[in-house]
């Protein structure tokens, strides 16, 4: 054998073993994709409710009677434990028609997007496992928003009120036919959901913070 063939061989072979070692690496890449672990979501366990984090929002299972529900809250209860309840309501705050009002100057302040998000959590709920009719209300007609609403408050209605209200402290006050809910910002969407754990015994009523 000629020096020029054995040197045809030499590089033959040694492009052939690149070329395996090349595909054997490309396999086991491929594999680590396949068998990697899922990243698990976050969860919290709440007086035997499990809710896990999914995209930033908390997701849980509630059942009524024989049917099933998924509810979703931008909030876990452990997060919303400490919010302060005080007041009592009477029967006129079990009425199937709830009018969840607001403030219509708010319009013209960066609150209003965490109003609208704490009533939205309301919504969502009370109308769907809760089975409540939502009417949408202002506490004034001083703009065009509120011109075909109700005018509603605590005061002027037998109604069940929920009245959403910007303040610089989170709180739930509850006054007969009316819960007024306030917080700063993202704080009035924690009481609203707050008072939902409350509503659907997931958070029990005067429960002690842990």
């Amino acid at each position: 054998m000629s020096e020029t063939e054995g040197e045809e061989k030499k590089n033959s072979k040694s492009l052939i073993l690149l070329a395996a070692i090349i595909a054997a690496t490309a396999i086991i890449f491929a594999l680590l994709l396949v068998i990697k672990p899922e990243m698990k979501s976050p969860t919290v366990t709440y007086n035997n409710f499990k809710f896990a984090n999914i995209d930033g929002i908390w997701v849980t299972e509630w059942q009524l009677d024989s049917r099933l529900y998924t509810l979703q809250f931008r909030h876990n209860p452990a997060e919303v434990e400490d919010i302060p309840v005080t007041g009592t309501t009477d029967i006129r705050f079990q009425l199937e028609d709830v009018y969840i009002t607001i403030d219509p100057t708010e319009e013209r302040t960066e609150d209003m997007a965490y109003l609208n998000l704490a009533a939205i959590e309301l919504l969502t709920k009370l109308q769907n496992p809760l089975g409540r009719n939502i009417i949408a209300a202002c506490t004034a007609n001083e703009t065009e928003a509120c011109a075909d609403r109700p005018i509603i408050t605590c005061d002027n209605t037998n109604s069940t009120v929920i009245y959403l209200k910007p303040a610089e402290k989170n709180s739930i006050t509850l006054k007969g036919n009316c819960a007024i809910f306030e917080g700063k910002r993202e704080g009035i969407v924690m009481a609203a959901d707050k008072a939902l754990f409350q509503w659907l015994h997931i958070i029990k009523y005067n429960e002690t913070p842990k």
